[in-house]
């Protein structure tokens, strides 16, 4: 198989990350996720705990403006232009999986680029974040919301494409059909070229 870089956006709690792992894994190439925070650490000069917490987070609002403004470049811009630089050298080192990290756009003018969207219904991703992320069941349709809105406002403010549309990508999947039969027909797909 030629050097391909394949990325997984995903909604919260689809299963994204498993899939993106076992795909990597499967195809012995490498897997970048959380990792990636680290990398992003080390290129920006911020820490891991800040860009942990400005990951997904809303990037408008009054102090947004304000440093902007004042030529004070935002947290969020200084993260994504760290995420630039770092999936673009992930890429070039060889065949990888990048989950999430706007790679699908960030990668976008490369011609060995394969884009999937996992996707699944709100039922299952509660009950997989409850036993993926520990994240309580009680709390499921603000917390599922609350995540999809943060990742869906992060994406849409710092690219030109909107989060989930399936035209930004090769295939969207819903993980329903089970994490395996999804890292099944990805590798089919990307094995045809």
């Amino acid at each position: 198989m030629a050097n391909i870089i394949i990325t997984i956006s995903r909604e919260y709690g689809s299963g994204g990350r498993e899939i993106g792992k076992k795909l990597a894994e499967r195809l012995g190439i490498d897997f970048y996720d959380k990792e990636i925070i680290t990398m992003l650490a080390k290129e920006s000069g911020l820490s891991e705990e800040t860009i942990h917490n400005w990951a997904e987070k809303e990037v408008s609002g009054f102090f947004y403006g304000i440093n902007a403004a004042r030529g004070i470049i935002p947290i969020p811009d200084r993260i994504f232009s760290a995420r630039r630089k770092v999936l673009n050298e992930l890429a070039d080192k060889g065949s990888c999986v990048i989950v999430g990290s706007c790679g699908d756009y960030i990668l976008k003018d490369r011609e060995n680029l394969k884009k999937f969207f996992i996707y699944a219904p709100k039922e299952l991703r509660a009950k997989r974040a409850k036993e993926v992320y520990g994240d309580d069941l009680a709390a499921y349709p603000n917390m599922i919301k609350r995540k999809d809105e943060e990742r869906r406002d992060y994406y849409n403010h710092f690219t030109s494409y909107r989060f989930g549309d399936y035209k930004n990508y090769d295939a969207c999947i819903n993980s329903a059909i089970g994490i395996d039969k999804v890292v099944d027909l990805i590798e089919y797909y990307v094995k045809q070229d």
